[in-house]
């Protein structure tokens, strides 16, 4: 599983660079190398990960499982907007980006820098 989930991420990640190299240079397919490479990270390697990450037998603490889930869902929401974006679909892309925003804003990010912290102190 460990395997797959970083196959899924080394190719999504690489045809959303490649994507965006393209779109630098205005070479045709650069929307599509971007949005699939960027679905696939968002929608296929982000739950692989999470679901890796509470599998593995590890015991890990609330600050860590938390920090975790809000990643994984700010990372979702935050994609589901540019899906909506992308593709000009009517809904809610605005509410789901400043969600997702504030979600790692205030969640991910001082779980993540105060771990950091403990981490260097001790």
């Amino acid at each position: 599983m460990k395997k797959i989930a970083h196959l899924v991420g080394l190719i999504s990640t690489m045809a959303f660079v490649t994507g965006s190299t393209f779109g630098i240079l205005h070479l045709p397919g650069a929307t599509e190398l971007s949005f699939y490479g960027f679905l696939g990270f968002a929608f296929l390697y982000l739950p692989l990960y999470a679901i890796d990450y509470y599998r593995a037998n590890v015991p890990r603490t609330l600050q860590d499982k938390l920090k975790v889930a809000f990643g994984l869902l700010s990372g979702i929401m935050v994609a589901a907007s540019m899906v909506f974006k992308f593709m000009h679909l009517p809904g809610l892309p605005t509410f789901f980006m400043v969600a997702g925003t504030t979600l790692f804003v205030l969640g991910f990010l001082p779980l993540l820098f105060f771990g950091m912290y403990k981490k260097s102190v001790s």
